[in-house]
């Protein structure tokens, strides 16, 4: 963080700083990272990264491939660590939601979930270009029912 201001003194602009974790943590990697973020001066926190867990294509014919899994499986875990992320945060850091968004609806659970933003990334390559207008289309309607009070 010191070498960054150090290079925005220099040449005249501040780059944001963003750190992305694992969907692999539990709580009490949770509760290791939330105050060493708290006290670095960090601008944001992206939750969450590929997983090396293979539950969530257990029996497929390529389970046992090696890498980081994305895509439709991380969504649970990746959303499970944005929420945890985001209580011992307390708004304190935005937080960007990642993992698994192929539809509207995963973008919005992002950010019911906690997100300030949202990422995607194998979404656009399964569903294409239109899938961020359904994302816009469906925060802007959950966010609509929730300040007017209507079910979800």
């Amino acid at each position: 963080m010191d070498a960054r201001e150090k290079l925005a003194a220099l040449h005249g602009a501040r780059k944001p700083v963003l750190l992305k974790i694992a969907p692999d943590l539990d709580d009490a990697g949770m509760d290791a990272v939330a105050p060493a973020l708290l006290g670095s001066g960090i601008d944001g926190l992206i939750c969450t990264n590929t997983t090396i867990d293979r539950t969530g294509v257990a029996g497929s014919r390529h389970a046992n491939e090696t890498g980081g899994l994305s895509g439709k499986p991380l969504f649970v875990p990746s959303t499970e660590i944005l929420r945890g992320m985001a209580k011992r945060l307390d708004g304190a850091i935005p937080l960007v939601g990642v993992g698994g968004v192929l539809t509207g609806s995963d973008a919005a659970d992002k950010i019911e979930a906690g997100a300030k933003l949202v990422q995607i990334y194998s979404g656009l390559i399964y569903r294409g270009p239109w899938l961020l207008t359904e994302c816009v289309e469906e925060i802007r309607r959950q966010s609509t029912e929730s300040s007017t009070g209507a079910a979800r």
